[in-house]
C-alpha cells in the first residue's frame, strides 16, 4: 500500500487499541515518520473517568493509570508499526499534556544515536541551548541528537544526563517521584530558557518529555505553531 494509505491504516489501528483499553480513543491522531523515528500526536484524548480525576487535580493518578496501560500497549504498537509501514522501532516513549487533552508517542529506530545527526538549519544552536539547560538542572549530556518528523514536530534525544543522586534515588525505589520532579523542573526550563524562535524561526506551542532511566536517556518533543 502507498504511504498515505499505510498511515491511515496505522492511525485506525492505534485508535482502536486506545479505545479498547481506555474506553475512548483520541479525536484525531497525526502520524509522521522518517528513518530516525516516528511520532503519533493525539488530540482530545481523555476518558470520562479521567475528566473527573483531572477536575479534582488528580493529574498523577491519571498518569500512573495510563502508564500501566501503556506498558501493555507499547509492544503491540511497535509490532503494528512494523507491519503497517515497515519501520522497525527499538524504543518507545510517550507523554501527555493533560491540560489540553493531548499526547504524543515517539518511536526510535536506533537504540544509540552516537555519530549521526539530521542536518537541518539551526540544529547546532538547538543542541547548545538544550545541553546548557540540561547542565544547569543536572549535568551536561554525553550526547544530543535531534530530528524532525514533520515541519511542526522536533524530536530531541539526550543521552547520559543522570547525576549520582538521581541514580541512587532510582536504586532505592523512587522512580515515580523522580519522574514527577524532573517533569515539573525540566519543562519549565526547556520552555522558558530556550529561544527556538531565534534558532529555528518557529514559535513553540507544546513540549512533551519522557525518560528511560535504565538507559540514562530522555526524549523531548517540541511542537510548533
Amino acid at each position: 500500500m502507498d504511504k498515505k494509505t499505510a498511515l491511515s491504516h496505522l492511525s485506525s489501528k492505534t485508535g482502536k487499541m486506545l479505545r479498547d483499553r481506555f474506553g475512548k480513543g483520541p479525536e484525531s491522531i497525526f502520524i509522521s515518520y522518517n528513518e530516525y523515528g516516528i511520532t503519533l500526536h493525539f488530540r482530545n484524548f481523555v476518558s470520562a473517568v479521567e475528566t473527573i480525576l483531572l477536575d479534582k487535580q488528580k493529574d498523577e493518578a491519571v498518569r500512573e493509570t495510563r502508564q500501566m496501560v501503556m506498558d501493555v500497549l507499547l509492544p503491540e504498537l511497535k509490532e503494528s508499526i512494523q507491519q503497517t509501514i515497515g519501520l522497525s522501532i527499538q524504543e518507545m516513549y510517550y507523554d501527555w499534556d493533560l491540560e489540553n487533552h493531548s499526547g504524543i508517542m515517539i518511536g526510535l529506530t536506533n537504540a544509540s544515536h552516537s555519530g549521526i545527526q539530521e542536518c537541518y538549519t539551526g540544529y547546532e544552536k538547538v543542541h547548545d541551548q538544550i545541553s546548557q539547560i540540561t547542565a544547569d538542572v543536572q549535568r551536561f549530556p554525553d550526547h544530543v541528537f535531534s530530528f524532525w518528523t514533520n515541519p511542526r514536530t522536533l524530536v530531541i534525544v539526550r543521552e547520559g544526563i543522570l547525576i549520582k543522586l538521581e541514580k541512587e534515588l532510582l536504586k532505592t525505589g523512587y522512580e515515580n517521584a523522580l519522574r514527577v520532579a524532573k517533569r515539573s523542573l525540566e519543562k519549565v526550563h526547556l520552555i522558558e530558557d530556550t529561544d527556538l524562535v531565534e534558532a529555528l524561526g518557529k514559535k513553540v506551542n507544546g513540549l512533551y518529555l519522557d525518560w528511560s532511566f535504565d538507559k540514562d536517556k530522555s526524549v523531548a518533543v517540541y511542537t510548533f505553531q
